[in-house]
C-alpha cells in the first residue's frame, strides 16, 4: 500500500517536471508548506490549486485533486483522491479533508488509514484527525486484503494513538469473512512492534476441566538495559495466578533474567483433582558472565554462571503457560564458577535437585558445592612425557539420609612417541586414581570409604587419508589395552545413594573410525566400530558396537546404530532412523529396541543392577508438509512395540495467511501433577484449535478429556 501511494506521488512529480511552464510553487514562511499543481492562483492570503496537486509540510505529503490552502491561518480542505503520507509508518486515503497545517485538527469523510509496520487498515465513514488520534464513526478494521477480507472488525466508534499504537474499539463485531462470529462491548490492541511499554498479544484459551483461559502479558520498557514483563492469568473453573520475568544487562559481558510467579487454585478445583497443594510457586535465576574478574587482570579467563531454580510442585511449571509439555522429575539448580591461567584451571560449583516425584524433598542427595583444580597437559623432563592433575571435593548433603564428603585425585602420566614414518602412534600411561569419602548421619560404624587404584594404559593408533577420484576418504584404527596394576579399597561404598562407582576390567578395544567426502568435500557415509575384549571378566567379550550413517543427498539421511551381545549371542541395542527434509516436506521415522540386559559397553566393568529393568521397543514418527499453499500438516507418534500402545500421539494441520492463521489438532498427552499421595500422570486426549489474528493476539480452546495414571511414587 505504502509503495503504491510512493509511486503515484513520483509519477505526480514526473508530470510536473514535464510541464515546467505549467507549476507556479509557493513557498510559505513560517509553516514551511510547498504547493505545486498544473494550476495555481492566489488571491490574498489563500492559495487555489487544482490538477496533480502535490502539497509539501514537515509533517505531511498530500497529493489531490483540488487544494484550497490559507497561509495565515494554516486551514487546509482538499477534494477527490486524497492521499496522505504521515512520517513513514501511516498513510491515509480520502475523498475530502479539512486540516490545520498548525495544528494538526481536522475532519475526513470518508477515510481509509494504513499502518505500513503491521499492515493493519481502517476504513471509516468519516473521522476526526487530532495531532495525536484518529477518532473514526461506523469502521472497519483488519490486516487482510482490503477487498474481501478473510477476518474484520466492525466497530461503531474508535480512537487510533498514533503516539503509543493502540487501537481502542467499541461495539466491536468479529466477522470471518462476511460471517459474524462474536460481539464485545469493548476491544483494544496495540500495533506496535517496537521494544515499548505496553500490552503484548493476549492468550485465550478454552479446556474442558479448567476453563476459559486468558492471559494478558504486560511488557515494561523502562531503559535499554533492562525490562520487566509481567503475565496475570485466569482459568475460571481453576484459579487465578501470575508470573513475571525482569531481564537484564549488567555490562558488555553478561546477562541475566528473574521469574517468579503465583497460582492459587480454586478450592473445589483442589480437592476435585486431589492436589498436594492449593497454590504453585517457584523462582528462576538466570546470570551469565564470561569476564568477571579477567577485565582487571592480564592472562586471567574467568566465567560465572548461575541456573538457580526452586517450585514447590510441578504444577507451578504447568500453569505457567496454557501448553501441555513434559518436564524431568528432576529441577535442578547450578552455580558455576570458574578461573583458568595458564596451564592451571579452577572451579567451584553446585548442584541442588528437587525431585518433584516426592512430596518432601528431604532424602535428595545435593553436591553443595564441588570445588575442582586441573592442572592442563603439561610436559615433564622430556617434550612427550606428559602428565595433567585433576582433583575434586564434592561435598554431599541431605537432612535426611547418609551424607558424605568426597576427594578424589586422577593423575595420568603419559609418553606419546611415532613409528613408521609417524604412520604409527603410540602413547603409554600410568594412571593414578584415588578416593576418599568421609560419611556423615550413618548410624552403622562404616563411617569412611577409601579407594585407589592404578593402571596402565597403551594405545596404538593411526590415522589416514586418501583422495580417490570421486570421493575423499580418511581413516582412524585404534587399538587400547587397559591393565590394572594394583587396586585397595576399605571400608562401605553406600552405591545406591551416591553416584556410580565403575570398578576398573584388564580389556583391549579396538576401534574403527572412518569419513568418506564426496568431491565437493560433502560428507556423505560416518562409519564408527568398536569392539572391547575383557581379560578378566566372565564373559570376555563386550557387545560390538556399530554405528552408521549415510547422507543420501542433503535432503535424506540414514542412520543405523546396532550392539550385538556376545554375552548372550543376540542384539541387545538396535536403532534405525530416516530423516528428511526440503521445501515442502519434513519427515523423521526411529525404531529402538533395547534389551533388558545391555549394559553400557566401556572399558568399565559394570555392576548387574546398572542394567535396564525391562525390555523395550519404540517408534517415533513425525512429519509435516507444506505442499498444500497456506497449510502446513504434521503428525507425530510415539508407540510402544512391545507393549503395543501408544505413550502419545497429535495429528493435525495449521493454515497461514498474510494476515491470520489458525491451526487445528487431536493431542493424546501425558502431564504430570502431584497429589497428596505422590506424583500421577494425567493423561489428556482431545482436540486443541487455536486461531492468531495479526497483530491482535492468539486464542485457543482445548477439548480434552483427562483421565489419571497410576501413582508413579
Amino acid at each position: 500500500m505504502h509503495i503504491k501511494f510512493f509511486l503515484f506521488t513520483v509519477l505526480s512529480l514526473g508530470s510536473l517536471w514535464a510541464a515546467p511552464a505549467q507549476k507556479t510553487p509557493e513557498q510559505k514562511g513560517p509553516q514551511d508548506v510547498e504547493v505545486l499543481a498544473e494550476n495555481v492562483t492566489k488571491q490574498g492570503t489563500l492559495i487555489h490549486a487544482t490538477n496533480n496537486v502535490v502539497l509539501y509540510s514537515p509533517k505531511y505529503l498530500i497529493t489531490a485533486d483540488e487544494a484550497y490552502y490559507d497561509t495565515a491561518s494554516g486551514d487546509l480542505e482538499l477534494f477527490g483522491n486524497i492521499t496522505m503520507l504521515e512520517g513513514v509508518s501511516y498513510a491515509s486515503r480520502t475523498g475530502h479533508t479539512k486540516l490545520n497545517l498548525n495544528t494538526n485538527i481536522g475532519v475526513s469523510d470518508p477515510l481509509f488509514f494504513f499502518d505500513d509496520e503491521t499492515n493493519v487498515w481502517i476504513k471509516c465513514e468519516n473521522a476526526i484527525l487530532n495531532p495525536e488520534t484518529y477518532v473514526t464513526q461506523k469502521s472497519i478494521v483488519s490486516s487482510c486484503n482490503t477487498q474481501d477480507p478473510d477476518w474484520k472488525i466492525a466497530f461503531t466508534s474508535g480512537e487510533f494513538n498514533k503516539e503509543s499504537k493502540w487501537l481502542h474499539l467499541y461495539n466491536p463485531v468479529f466477522y470471518a469473512n462476511d460471517v459474524p462470529v462474536f460481539y464485545l462491548p469493548y476491544f483494544a490492541f496495540s500495533t506496535d512492534t517496537t521494544r515499548r511499554t505496553g500490552l503484548l498479544q493476549p492468550e485465550f484459551g478454552f479446556g474442558s476441566s479448567e476453563g476459559f483461559y486468558y492471559m494478558q502479558p504486560i511488557f515494561i520498557a523502562p531503559a535499554v538495559d533492562y525490562d520487566v514483563e509481567l503475565r496475570p492469568q485466569m482459568r475460571t473453573n481453576r484459579g487465578e495466578g501470575m508470573h513475571g520475568t525482569y531481564r537484564f544487562v549488567d555490562s558488555a559481558y553478561s546477562n541475566g533474567e528473574i521469574t517468579t510467579g503465583y497460582f492459587n487454585e480454586h478450592s473445589d478445583y483442589a480437592e476435585d483433582e486431589n492436589l498436594n497443594n492449593s497454590s504453585h510457586y517457584g523462582l528462576h535465576v538466570m546470570y551469565d558472565r564470561s569476564k568477571l574478574l579477567s577485565t582487571q587482570y592480564d592472562n586471567l579467563e574467568d566465567g560465572l554462571w548461575l541456573d538457580i531454580n526452586y517450585l514447590n510442585d510441578i504444577d507451578y511449571y504447568n500453569t505457567m503457560t496454557n501448553e501441555t509439555t513434559s518436564y524431568d522429575k528432576l529441577v535442578t539448580s547450578r552455580f558455576n564458577y570458574y578461573i583458568k591461567q595458564d596451564q592451571d584451571y579452577y572451579g567451584v560449583y553446585a548442584r541442588y535437585d528437587i525431585d518433584t516425584s516426592k512430596i518432601s524433598n528431604d532424602t535428595t542427595l545435593q553436591e553443595l558445592p564441588t570445588l575442582h583444580y586441573h592442572h592442563f597437559t603439561s610436559p615433564l623432563v622430556l617434550d612427550n612425557l606428559l602428565y595433567s592433575i585433576d582433583y575434586k571435593a564434592k561435598n554431599y548433603t541431605r537432612d535426611e539420609g547418609i551424607t558424605g564428603f568426597q576427594n578424589e585425585v586422577d593423575v595420568p602420566l603419559t609418553l606419546y612417541f611415532s613409528l613408521l614414518a609417524d604412520y604409527l602412534h603410540v602413547s603409554i600411561s600410568e594412571n593414578i586414581y584415588a578416593s576418599h569419602i568421609a560419611y556423615g548421619n550413618d548410624d552403622t560404624k562404616e563411617n569412611e570409604w577409601r579407594y585407589w587404584r592404578n593402571y596402565h594404559k597403551i594405545s596404538l593408533y593411526t590415522e589416514l587419508a586418501k583422495p580417490y577420484d570421486n570421493f575423499y576418504h580418511t581413516m582412524y584404527i585404534g587399538l587400547d589395552h587397559i591393565i590394572p596394576s594394583a587396586e585397595d579399597e576399605s571400608g562401605m561404598y553406600y552405591d545406591k545413594d551416591f553416584p556410580t562407582l565403575n570398578t576398573l576390567a584388564k580389556s583391549t578395544s579396538l576401534t574403527l573410525k572412518e569419513f568418506f567426502y564426496n568431491e565437493d568435500a560433502e560428507k556423505k557415509v560416518s562409519h564408527k566400530l568398536k569392539q572391547i575384549y575383557y581379560d578378566d571378566y566372565e564373559y570376555k567379550y563386550g557387545d560390538l558396537e556399530n554405528d552408521l550413517k549415510y547422507h543420501v543427498s542433503d535432503k535424506i539421511s540414514l542412520g543405523h546404530n546396532l550392539h550385538f551381545s556376545h554375552e548372550y549371542h543376540k542384539i541387545s541395542r538396535n536403532q534405525i532412523s530416516i530423516n528428511y527434509a526440503d521445501d515442502l516436506y519434513s519427515t523423521s521415522l526411529r525404531y529402538t529396541y533395547q534389551d533388558a540386559v545391555y549394559k553400557e559397553n566401556t572399558i568399565y566393568k559394570v555392576e548387574e543392577d546398572a542394567a535396564v529393568d525391562k525390555d523395550y521397543s519404540y517408534v517415533t514418527f513425525y512429519a509435516d508438509t507444506k505442499y498444500f499453499t497456506h497449510y502446513n500438516l504434521f503428525g507425530s507418534v510415539n508407540y510402544d512395540v512391545k507393549d503395543d500402545e501408544f505413550k502419545g500421539w497429535s495429528l493435525g494441520f495449521k493454515k497461514s495467511l498474510k494476515c491470520w492463521d489458525y491451526s487445528i489438532q487431536y493431542r493424546d498427552t501425558t502431564t504430570p501433577k502431584l497429589t497428596s499421595v505422590g506424583t500421577d500422570s494425567v493423561n489428556k486426549q482431545g482436540i486443541m484449535f487455536m486461531f492468531n489474528l495479526y497483530p491482535m493476539g492468539s486464542v485457543s480452546y482445548d477439548f480434552s478429556r483427562e483421565s489419571e495414571q497410576k501413582v508413579t511414587n
